[in-house]
């Protein structure tokens, strides 16, 4: 009888290859990996050319970097409020649908790392809070750009990436209202491609506008100064005059006033008439002037608005032998109000008194006219 010794079984044979496995991606798939940092950068910077030029179109004032909280000069009280408007817009879209028009240009969506959905209006607000840490020293921004999920400080706090993809997974609130669009509007869908090239048509310009700039300045006298009355007789004479000027900015070919300030002026000199050809303007004198609104607020040589029953002995003077001057600056237009002025020497005395009115100015002699540039 015969026995025959069987073969060692075969090993196993190697599994088929297949996508790779979810622990080397993360929070990525192979359809939305990881967003270039680059492209995350250039999305940010598209972003803060829309915001800017919206306020720079409204206002003639616009914030510097608004997407990034804390770098960047701040726009004033009227840009701000722009600003501020356009950033909510902005925080909308990328709440829900993961995209800014820059991050859409680029290709980058902001999603939850566990389900890939855009985070909604809550998560977006504390996010671009959270920016705050990022930006000290722009330390959070660049740490993105070496973490394995390229994940800044905010992300990192919030539990989110940026994946480099235009369709994300769609918020509960999106993936609901293109339902009812699909059953009752099908003739409102669109080609994602339209939205692409919309966003494509408001950063373009946007950035051409941050890229191309220029300034200037002006300043328009009044056609004629007015007398100030000195009651009595007195060797010095007075004249007030007034004036404005603005500073101007263009984007793009397009300009826009981003300060503009109204000035009123009183001189002191030595009347030519009817007095002692001798006479001379004391080397230490100095003149005084407060500006009286119709409704008892004034402007002194400072330029700040204070109280009407406030009391303000502070003085402008212009060096010379027979001028002593003062000036204050105002942030609205003086034309009209009411001048006090006193001249008095080193000592104090006062060598005389007036009251007068700031000159109208003409419209026409403005720097340029409206919505216009220098030529």
């Amino acid at each position: 009888m015969t026995t025959t010794v069987g073969q060692p079984p075969l090993p196993p044979a190697p599994p088929a290859p297949g996508p790779p496995a979810t622990d080397d991606l993360g929070p990525f798939t192979p359809e939305r990996p990881r967003a270039p940092w680059g492209n995350r950068v250039l999305a940010t910077l598209l972003d803060s050319a829309v915001v800017a030029s919206v306020a720079f179109l409204a206002t003639g004032d616009a914030p510097s970097l608004a997407a990034v909280p804390g770098p960047g000069e701040a726009a004033d009280a009227g840009g701000a409020a722009w600003t501020a408007g356009t950033l909510l817009v902005l925080g909308v879209l990328q709440a829900y649908t993961g995209m800014t028009p820059g991050k859409r240009v680029t290709g980058v969506s902001v999603v939850d790392a566990g389900s890939g959905r855009p985070i909604g209006l809550l998560g977006t607000i504390l996010r671009w809070l959270a920016h705050l840490l990022d930006a000290l020293l722009l330390v959070g921004y660049v740490r993105a750009a070496f973490h394995r999920e390229g994940r800044t400080f905010a992300d990192s706090l919030l539990g989110t990436v940026a994946v480099s993809t235009r369709t994300p997974e769609p918020h509960p609130w999106v993936a609901h209202l293109r339902r009812g669009r699909d059953d009752h509007a099908p003739w409102l869908r669109w080609p994602r491609r339209i939205t692409s090239a919309a966003a494509l048509a408001l950063c373009a310009p946007a950035a051409a506008m941050s890229l191309v700039q220029g300034s200037a300045g002006g300043s328009t006298m009044a056609e004629s100064e007015s007398s100030c009355e000195v009651p009595g007789t007195s060797p010095y004479i007075a004249l007030i005059g007034s004036s404005s000027s603005e500073s101007n900015e263009s984007r793009a070919g397009i300009w826009r006033t981003t300060e503009k300030s109204w000035q009123a002026v009183v001189g002191w000199s030595i009347a030519t008439a009817g007095t002692d050809p001798d006479a001379r303007m004391p080397l230490d004198a100095r003149a005084g002037l407060t500006v009286h609104s119709p409704d008892g607020w004034q402007y002194t040589p400072r330029g700040e608005p204070t109280a009407p029953d406030g009391a303000d002995d502070t003085w402008w003077s212009m060096p010379g032998d027979d001028v002593a001057s003062a000036v204050v600056d105002a942030d609205e237009d003086l034309s009209g109000w009411t001048v006090t002025s006193t001249l008095v020497d080193g000592a104090g005395k006062v060598l005389a008194e007036c009251v007068g009115a700031v000159p109208l100015l003409d419209p026409d002699t403005a720097p340029w006219g409206p919505g216009t540039g220098p030529s």
